[in-house]
């Protein structure tokens, strides 16, 4: 049980990694730009959901074991994919109205936040 967090920790980077590295780059090479557009926005909310989850499944088993460097990095991790998740919607409108730069700005956020989740995760499994 005291390990459950770096399993968790391992699930994100997991997550993260079959996410960007497979399926976004073919989706983008396989399905036409509408299609596209209308899985990715229905995967990506998905997507920080579950991180969400996990982050917080691993923040409570960190607690309980008072392994405070996993609680820190799950916390940050949830508060995180939640800024994220509230991002989706108005990422999804500035491509919609054809705002380039707010849509650039926002995804370019998005990306950020999951990098840094990533690299968070990634130091939770090895500490």
């Amino acid at each position: 049980m005291e390990n459950i967090p770096i399993l968790l920790h391992g699930a994100i980077v997991g997550l993260i990694v079959y996410q960007s590295a497979i399926v976004a780059p073919n989706v983008f090479r396989l399905l036409p730009q509408q299609e596209s557009s209308l899985f990715l926005r229905s995967i990506f909310p998905r997507f920080f959901l579950i991180i969400i989850v996990l982050s917080l499944l691993g923040n409570l088993c960190a607690l309980l074991y008072l392994n405070w460097s996993s609680a820190i990095i799950c916390g940050i991790s949830a508060v995180l994919s939640l800024v994220a998740y509230v991002l989706i919607p108005m990422t999804n409108r500035s491509r919609d109205e054809g705002d380039d730069a707010q849509f650039n700005r926002l995804h370019l956020a998005s990306v950020i936040i999951t990098m840094t989740i990533l690299l968070l995760s990634i130091s939770g499994v090895l500490l």
